[in-house]
């Protein structure tokens, strides 16, 4: 299942820097509005302990990694031009940055959780502005900006519903298709908004607007980077933030991932951004020496990482609800046919059956499929068997 996760948020909230932290990117960055004109773009990587320790083999990965036991699955990141409020009406780089993000699964919404930012992404003085505004405010944008692709022709499309009882859903539908919104999510969203299909043409525009922030519920869910974590006025924000959104916020510094990157490269430190483990190794200088004690006294040791990897975990981890799943020809040995040991991992939806997931793999598996076997117990397992987290199993297809 290929996988595209956007980063979002107002410009100079850092978007451009956790970009570059979970993907090793150099994109620019600057302490000014809309550094980010055009979006960039680079590969992340979810972490989950790799079956191989389980199974006691060692595996040969290729279409992702296998470090210290556990597996890297590779994942498309954009980061795209910051938005400010007004975006939908083109305001600031709007229609660019709505544009980016339509083919996004999930939004990374990386806030400035210091306070130091108004909405025009302008600093301020620390504290003053209230982050909970941005969250808002960019969940409104998004969704008048889906109510303006809606309205182009709705009011033809009320006439068919009302005079020749056309289902409203299928406008919808090709309307949102572009965005990457499936019908049963639009009929969700209808049903979540509590509005009638069969009486369309008494629906307002607040209705559709309700409908609209129904659909990005749904279609283009929402995590929240709590990012500049290490700044004074940060904690008491983000724990009150984390009463008002719970598990879809995280506390992060993007920079200070960085930090720890370079000093990586110079040999001075070990460092495993996924767990948060940091040894030092290397001669440091009195301000490096410095530096790292910071970061262990106001980063790691109350939050226990950079948050940056917990974001992109729990993005597709917790709210898509992905799941590794690990195909292998040869069940004794949990290999392919060229004798690679667990090569390959793909995340699919919870919930996917093992012919939906032959699908996955290649249209013919579906199409000739037979049945399953989970590797693990060697039991044969049916088409309809939903697969679970880190199974590893082999499709039999006919020839």
């Amino acid at each position: 299942m290929s996988i595209l996760i956007g980063i979002v948020g107002k410009p100079s909230s850092g978007k451009t820097t956790f970009l570059n932290a979970l993907c090793g990117t150099s994109a620019k960055t600057a302490d000014y509005p809309f550094t980010t004109i055009q979006a960039n773009q680079g590969v992340g990587y979810v972490t989950t302990p790799c079956i191989c320790q389980e199974l006691n083999v060692t595996c040969n990965p290729r279409n992702s990694e296998c470090i210290d036991r556990v597996r890297k699955i590779p994942i498309k990141i954009i980061d795209v031009a910051g938005l400010v409020p007004g975006a939908h009406e083109g305001k600031g780089m709007g229609n660019q940055f709505l544009s980016d993000l339509a083919q996004a699964d999930i939004l990374i919404h990386v806030v400035d959780i210091s306070g130091s930012l108004n909405e025009e992404g302008e600093t301020v003085d620390p504290g003053t502005h209230d982050p909970t505004k941005d969250i808002v405010f960019l969940e409104n944008e998004i969704a008048a900006w889906m109510r303006g692709i809606l309205k182009k022709d709705w009011e033809r499309a009320v006439r068919k519903a009302d005079t020749e009882k056309r289902n409203i859903v299928d406008f919808i539908t090709e309307k949102m298709t572009g965005l990457k919104i499936s019908r049963i999510s639009i009929m969700k969203a209808i049903n979540a908004a509590n509005l009638d299909p069969s009486i369309v043409k008494n629906w307002t525009e607040d209705d559709l607007l309700k409908l609209c922030h129904e659909i990005r519920k749904i279609g283009k869910p929402i995590i929240i980077a709590a990012n500049k974590i290490d700044r004074p006025t940060s904690k008491d924000n983000y724990e009150r933030l984390k009463h008002e959104f719970g598990e879809i916020i995280v506390p992060t510094s993007a920079l200070t991932d960085i930090v720890l990157r370079n000093l990586v490269k110079q040999e001075k430190v070990e460092y495993v951004s996924a767990s948060g483990r940091l040894n030092l190794i290397g001669n440091l200088s009195s301000k490096e020496e410095s530096i790292v004690t910071q970061i262990q006294t106001e980063i790691l040791k109350p939050y226990r990482t950079t948050g940056i990897f917990e974001t992109l975990n729990k993005a597709v981890f917790t709210v898509l609800q992905l799941q590794p799943i690990y195909p292998v020809a040869d069940v004794s040995h949990f290999s392919d046919n060229e004798g690679k040991v667990l090569p390959d991992v793909f995340l699919v939806k919870k919930g996917t059956t093992i012919k939906e997931f032959a699908g996955l793999i290649h249209q013919d598996l579906f199409k000739n499929f037979i049945h399953g076997i989970d590797a693990r117990t060697n039991r044969r397992i049916s088409e309809k068997h939903e697969l679970q987290f880190g199974d590893v199993v082999k499709i039999v297809a006919a020839a």
